[in-house]
């Protein structure tokens, strides 16, 4: 059976053998989606990391998806931003090929999971994303029977199992981290800045109030979904209904009950 860390390794990784190719008249870009997708370092983890590279330079390889006329930055923004500022002559990167945006983020995700240094909000947050975004509708997914195969990894278990199985911890917790995700989220579009606070521990939320958000976002989108009876709708129906009297269309117990429903008894 393929257990998600082989997956991981397997979608993560590179051939260790090759060397880092070493820039030179590359052209990068930087996707707003992609640079946001993943939180970004807090102030300190920042000026820690341009001190580092300002004394041994850029050791870690930045993550570069190589298209057809540019290299996408995947991992390694802050790094990418510190040769940037401090004027390096060069850095290290792998070529990565993906066939899509989303696929890219997908790779980030597993990324996230690669690194030692989560604390338990990102892990709960990361985990919440992963299963989120393998399940497709969120809404459908977490609110309702039985759950369906995750449809990035053909497993006979549900990606809830399959995610749980792998970290240790319980179904119901994977998707208690998913509705973390959804109000984190939520939470950070009302008010930006809230979810980097949140998972660097700097702001302190309970996960039972940041849940109860997600409820209530899946909950309203599940009843904006449902068909809204306009006034324009309802006056169509009862010129059906009586047109269809007037026909003769109607047996004796369905006209009493339409004219019990309109008042004309």
């Amino acid at each position: 059976m393929v257990r998600m860390s082989e997956l991981a390794r397997e979608v993560l990784s590179w051939d260790e053998k090759k060397k880092p190719l070493r820039s030179s008249d590359l052209l990068v870009t930087e996707i707003f989606e992609l640079k946001n997708f993943i939180s970004p370092l807090t102030e300190e983890e920042q000026n820690n990391l341009f001190e580092s590279i300002q004394k041994n330079g850029i050791k870690d390889p930045l993550i570069l998806w190589k298209r057809e006329d540019d290299h996408v930055i995947i991992d390694g923004h802050h790094r990418y931003e510190a040769y940037l500022k401090l004027n390096l002559k060069g850095f290290p990167f792998i070529e990565k090929h993906f066939n899509s945006l989303e696929e890219a983020k997908d790779w980030m995700i597993l990324n996230q999971f690669s690194r030692r240094n989560l604390n338990g909000k990102q892990l709960k947050y990361y985990r919440g994303l992963l299963y989120n975004r393998t399940k497709g509708d969120v809404s459908k997914n977490l609110l309702r029977g039985p759950q369906p195969k995750g449809k990035n990894f053909p497993l006979g278990k549900s990606t809830a199992e399959m995610i749980a199985e792998e970290q240790g911890v319980s179904g119901r917790t994977i998707k208690n981290d998913g509705l973390f995700q959804i109000g984190l989220d939520l939470l950070d579009s009302q008010e930006p800045g809230t979810k980097q606070a949140v998972l660097n521990g700097t702001k302190k939320i309970s996960d039972r109030r940041i849940q109860e958000l997600a409820l209530g976002k899946i909950e309203l989108s599940l009843t904006e979904r449902k068909v809204r009876i306009t006034p324009k709708k309802l006056e169509g129906a009862i010129a059906l209904i009586l047109q269809a009297k007037e026909e003769g269309l109607l047996n004796d117990e369905q006209n009493q009950q339409m004219m019990g429903i309109l008042g004309m008894e």
